[in-house]
């Protein structure tokens, strides 16, 4: 009974806290705490004299917020998000991957992390949904984009909200790259929010610590057209805008005015939220396309098969039997392509529903090899083969697995490689198969966790198995001394086992160089050399990169080894003449930090996708930049992705975006050119596979076959 009383004095008092719109501040039922923001007109985006303006920031624009409202003072710390949703999964928490290094902390009161947009706004729809909620009229949202910077600048019309300098006595972020201020401390992780000065509206952290979701979706373009009060956004577009910069970005990018954006249901550990609250239940609405299940599904992608009236030959043309094609190098002899594609977009010869995944596609024979996951009834991987002309299921194999502590866990991540009679295949958990190429048999298997003893790490084993000769070597991050180990082709016996690292998720790469073969091994403590016969160990250059961001393949040309960091940048290592050692020719942190997608080179120059400009060109010798495409080819993301490939000897290439758009552009060092563009597939990270007069494209629903038009 006493309780009983308790609660009806506190939804009393919350009531009526709801129904006076002059409070400076409120904490509501489960102490997030808000403050009052008056409504008011500000400068929107940069001015183009501004130090580091982008041009999607422009132009600067006069935006109105018509009526107050109360914004979370901090972000949603993880002990608010587990109140709410029931359960906590951020990475800087003490039952994270690293609570050791954290036990010294009370990490509730530090801001969740790893949150997609769809459960950002999930936690809004249920706080509202609250009894006590409810009854005090609040009901609870995303900032829109016009709202979240109209907060941040707090007044004020310089670069930040303290200046046009900002410093890490200021903010949580990356402090030995600060604006116009001294190098200083770098914490390299999220802290207790509130831990800097609050802003003139008396709000924190607007600059670092975690990445913001807005409500909003993201354009480019958009301020070019928005509207003057209350701006809601563009009504199209596959990513949502995330503001404010994290605990690893450079002052640069915790400006006022920086935008940047992901796809709503990628997560990141530099990904947060904080919560606008109206009072009163018609001011705030939900996206009516959220489902309760935190995806949307795409209407174009549900029907099983689909077989058109095209006729696909994929055996007129090359095979694509492994990772990054026929000679593992990103190129294609293409048949000879149209300068556009047709006005009316690609033909689909046919489509099969699949699991989740980001791993490629491998065509060889007339086949078609991909990988899936499913998690129901049970969690499996599966290798699924289709005839490539037709799209008939041909045979499936499947291992149950665990995916438990693995982030973006949709589904397996490396690509078949089809060689002689078999497929070999590599599971995002460890499960390593040589199957039968016709019927799908096992040859034989191995268990890495089990068997090996392999450390899967946080986004799962990801490089894709590689031939050589008679071996098929692994990227494993086996104890001990098994970072790579080689087993015999046809029976799976271990041949060797080469040093001591974790793994990262890069492919090892196939070289030759000073008369033998060598492969370039890149992991997350640094590239190596190594005798693939052997695994014998030839050169080193230590390259520790931050949370084992060692991803996209390196490349090698001009002697030099090229590889590319997401938070440390680019490192070229030139090799000497015998292949036995390397140096440092060059780095970039500022201009060339890629990700997932291997560089392309030619004629001295590279393109790679930089994590902040997109495709960037740079001269290959040096690393001067010469041009970046400002987030046109794919669209502006924290993972921005597309799979870049060679057709034949011109300047021309394919690009497969994160959109499922797959683009003709003609690479050269003076600009960016698209010929065109057409939508082929669902979103996807995944690499496609061409053959004959096809490419094959998977989703996380999907997998397709489109025909390539194709000119005498």
């Amino acid at each position: 009974m006493k309780c009983g009383i308790l609660l009806s004095v506190f939804l009393l008092s919350a009531s009526c806290l709801g129904a006076d719109d002059s409070q400076v501040e409120i904490s509501n039922f489960i102490g997030l705490k808000l403050r009052r923001i008056p409504a008011g007109e500000f400068q929107m985006g940069s001015a183009a004299t501004d130090a580091g303006a982008r041009p999607d920031e422009q132009p600067r624009h006069l935006v109105r917020i018509s009526k107050p409202f109360y914004i979370g003072m901090y972000e949603v710390t993880q002990g608010e998000f587990q109140a709410v949703m029931g359960f906590n999964r951020s990475f800087y928490s003490n039952k994270g991957p690293i609570k050791a290094k954290l036990s010294e902390f009370d990490t509730s009161r530090f801001p969740v992390d790893g949150v997609t947009w769809y459960q950002s706004v999930e936690f809004c729809r249920k706080l509202s949904s609250l009894e006590s909620e409810k009854a005090a009229g609040r009901v609870y949202r995303l900032p829109t984009e016009a709202e979240w910077e109209y907060v941040c600048r707090a007044g004020t019309t310089t670069i930040f909200a303290y200046g046009d300098s900002l410093s890490s006595q200021q903010a949580n972020f990356n402090g030995k790259f600060p604006f116009a201020a001294k190098t200083n401390v770098f914490l390299n992780r999220t802290t207790t929010v509130g831990s800097f000065k609050p802003n003139a509206f008396g709000i924190y952290d607007m600059h670092g610590n975690l990445n913001e979701w807005c409500m909003d979706r993201f354009d480019r373009d958009y301020y070019k057209t928005s509207t003057t009060t209350d701006p809601k956004g563009p009504s199209k577009g596959t990513s949502r805008v995330i503001r404010g910069g994290d605990w690893y970005s450079d002052g640069r990018d915790c400006r006022s005015a920086f935008r940047y954006a992901d796809i709503p249901d990628g997560k990141f550990y530099a990904m947060g939220f904080r919560v606008v609250c109206e009072l009163t239940a018609d001011g705030a609405r939900l996206d009516p396309v959220i489902a309760a299940s935190g995806r949307v599904a795409d209407k174009s992608t549900r029907n099983s098969t689909a077989t058109l009236k095209g006729i696909a030959s994929p055996t007129s043309a090359e095979d694509w039997p492994r990772w990054r094609g026929p000679r593992a190098d990103g190129s294609w002899q293409a048949p000879r392509l149209p300068a556009r594609w047709p006005s009316k977009g690609l033909q689909q010869v046919w489509r099969q529903e699949i699991g989740g995944g980001y791993g490629g596609i491998a065509v060889r024979n007339a086949r078609v090899y991909v990988m899936d996951r499913l998690k129901s009834p049970k969690d499996t991987e599966r290798v699924l083969c289709f005839d490539a002309t037709t799209g008939d299921h041909l045979w499936t194999h499947t291992d149950e697995v665990d995916y438990g502590g693995i982030s973006y866990d949709n589904g397996p991540r490396s690509t078949p490689n089809v060689f002689g009679r078999h497929v070999y295949t590599l599971g995002a958990t460890g499960r390593l198969n040589c199957l039968n190429a016709s019927n799908g048999e096992v040859v034989w298997t191995k268990d890495l966790t089990l068997e090996q003893k392999a450390k899967i790490p946080i986004w799962g084993l990801s490089g894709s198995p590689v031939v050589f000769e008679d071996l098929l070597i692994v990227h494993a991050g086996a104890e001990r001394n098994g970072c790579y180990i080689a087993f015999e082709l046809n029976t799976g016996v271990e041949r060797w086992r080469s040093l001591p690292d974790a793994a990262g998720y890069a492919t090892p790469m196939l070289v030759e160089h000073g008369g033998r073969e060598q492969l370039i091994a890149w992991t997350p403590a640094g590239i190596r050399g190594l005798e693939p016969r052997t695994g014998k160990q030839l050169w080193e250059f230590p390259f520790e990169v931050n949370y084992g961001t060692s991803i996209a393949d390196p490349i090698f040309h001009e002697s030099t080894v090229l590889v590319s960091s997401y938070y440390e940048g680019a490192r070229a290592i030139k090799l000497d003449a015998s292949g036995s050692s390397a140096k440092l020719a060059w780095m970039d942190r500022r201009n060339l930090r890629g990700l997932m997608s291997q560089p392309l080179y030619r004629d001295g120059y590279a393109w790679l996708i930089d994590k902040r400009h997109g495709l960037t060109c740079f001269n290959f010798k040096t690393g001067e930049k010469l041009w970046d495409d400002d987030n046109r080819m794919t669209p502006k993301g924290r993972n921005p992705q597309a799979s870049l490939v060679w057709i034949g000897e011109e300047n021309r290439a394919l690009a497969l975006n994160s959109d499922g758009e797959l683009i003709l552009l003609r690479l050269n060092p003076k600009e960016y050119h698209e010929d065109s563009r057409a939508k082929i597939v669902g979103r996807t990270w995944a690499h496609p596979a061409y053959a004959g007069n096809c490419v094959y494209a998977r989703s996380d629903t999907e997998i397709v076959c489109v025909l390539l038009p194709t000119i005498k």
